[in-house]
């Protein structure tokens, strides 16, 4: 008495073929991530190697505003009216409305408002021009004619180009 009956075993029928009826072949996923695996691990170890060359990326530039050139043009425009200042200094120590002690005063307190303009120290620029209003109004008396007025409004842009700056 044969009491067993004839059966496939479990596995058979979970074992999927690799040929499809049509012909093509299935897919193995393991297959495919074996090798996007080692594809992957392939360019990394190249890209690690010492000898490994590099991919020229195409660069993108982006427009800025260069903050320095736009300072720089600040700084320009105070010190074409501080060329000005000195100028009116010359002219009103040529005229007699200042003595020479006078003009020398004046003279070193532009040129500390000069160095502080070239060094980019606009803080201290500020605070020497202040100076030099200073002295030129406590020197408002001798400051009379056209050489006066001339160095008052000298005076004057440069304060405006040095708060611009």
């Amino acid at each position: 008495m044969d009491t067993h009956s004839p059966a496939a075993p479990r596995t058979a029928a979970n074992e999927r073929p690799t040929v499809r009826r049509e012909g093509r072949s299935r897919l193995n996923r393991s297959r495919i991530v074996s090798a996007l695996t080692g594809f992957g691990a392939a360019i990394a170890i190249a890209a690690c190697s010492p000898g490994a060359s590099t991919v020229p990326l195409p660069s993108v530039v982006v427009p800025s505003i260069d903050a320095s050139a736009v300072a720089s043009a600040g700084t320009q425009a105070a010190l074409a009216a501080l060329d000005q200042v000195d100028a009116a200094i010359t002219a009103n120590q040529t005229s007699g409305a200042l003595t020479a002690d006078d003009a020398t005063s004046l003279k070193q307190l532009s040129s500390g408002i000069r160095t502080a303009l070239q060094s980019g120290d606009m803080t201290a620029a500020k605070t020497a021009v202040d100076n030099l209003a200073t002295k030129v109004d406590a020197l408002a008396s001798k400051l009379s004619g056209d050489a006066g007025t001339q160095l008052k409004a000298a005076i004057t842009a440069l304060k405006a180009a040095v708060a611009s700056s």
